[in-house]
């Protein structure tokens, strides 16, 4: 298919490794000859549209994201006892020095801007000029996970807090189409609302408690017996789906004040957020379910040839 003459923007959301499906997206809009001519991403997101805007072909980051395997995944995400943090970034800092090492946002094939929050004002900031591995780790800085990032006298957080999904910041540029990728729209967290009640343990029960080394006994029981492969501690996964809960909110509203006249929803609602090693199969799911919301929708009849 012939590229089109409008102009495209697309917002790729925040979501871990959930974000991995933002390659199979473009991999599907390449072949329908969709040409952006501005990203916003936040978080996984920033990290795929920076790359794509350096001009990394899309096949080569689907490569490099197969490399990263439960290995490398583990060297990628270190843990470092550390205040404001669970996680080391200086490997992720080296990891995308690789591929953009000294890159300028200004300098880049295609407009791109990053999403981060001021941590002590709470203020959205939008980063489109600087050092591209600067703008990519300041929105990747997951609070409680990751060490806000210090620079310019503030201290930048993971965006999502307040614009995982960064579809208003694209009508700074004026696209003539605007598209949004969801890759939380299907999580595995139902975002419904229940009554219920809940009662108060007795005494017998709270004291009754296993000590230290039954706790670590039933731990390891249980995740010998846990179907669902990850080998997280509870305290992390507690953490991530937090996390997953507050970004797939912010996704949503977001979506409803802009209201794009695209959005792909990306159905990654089998895997978590930190199995980066899962990345063929979250790619290829981002990729088809991308073709079927094109091949479903009128989109397309609306750019001109």
């Amino acid at each position: 298919m012939n590229k089109n003459e409008d102009s495209i923007g697309i917002a790729l959301g925040g979501g871990g490794a959930l974000g991995l499906a933002h390659i199979g997206v473009i991999k599907a809009l390449e072949e329908y000859g969709l040409d952006p001519a501005v990203i916003s991403g936040t978080s996984a997101g920033a990290i795929i549209g920076g790359m794509y805007c350096k001009g990394i072909e899309i096949n080569k980051i689907e490569e490099i994201a197969n490399s990263i395997n439960r290995i490398k995944t583990l060297n990628l995400f270190s843990p470092k006892l550390q205040k404001g943090g669970i996680i080391d970034d200086e490997n992720i800092i080296n990891f995308l020095e690789e591929y953009m090492g000294e890159t300028r946002i200004e300098d880049l094939d295609k407009k791109f801007v990053t999403v981060s929050v001021d941590i002590n004002s709470g203020d959205i900031i939008y980063i489109n000029e600087g050092s591209l591995v600067a703008a990519i780790r300041a929105s990747i800085s997951i609070p409680g996970i990751f060490l806000p990032y210090k620079s310019n006298g503030k201290l930048y957080v993971d965006g999502g807090l307040r614009s995982n999904l960064p579809l208003k910041v694209l009508d700074n540029y004026d696209p003539d189409h605007t598209i949004g990728v969801n890759v939380l729209k299907n999580s595995k967290i139902s975002m419904q609302s229940h009554y219920s009640t809940i009662e108060l343990k007795s005494e017998a029960e709270r004291n009754g408690s296993p000590n230290f080394i039954d706790k670590i006994n039933q731990y390891m029981n249980s995740d010998k017996n846990n179907n669902d492969n990850t080998s997280i501690p509870p305290l992390i996964r507690s953490l991530f789906n937090s996390i997953q809960i507050l970004l797939a909110e912010t996704s949503q509203k977001e979506i409803e004040i802009v209201d794009p006249e695209l959005v792909i929803d990306i159905d990654v609602s089998k895997f978590h957020m930190w199995e980066f090693w899962k990345s063929e199969e979250i790619i290829n799911i981002g990729y088809q379910n991308t073709l079927n919301n094109l091949q479903n929708s009128d989109f397309i009849n609306k750019l001109k040839p």
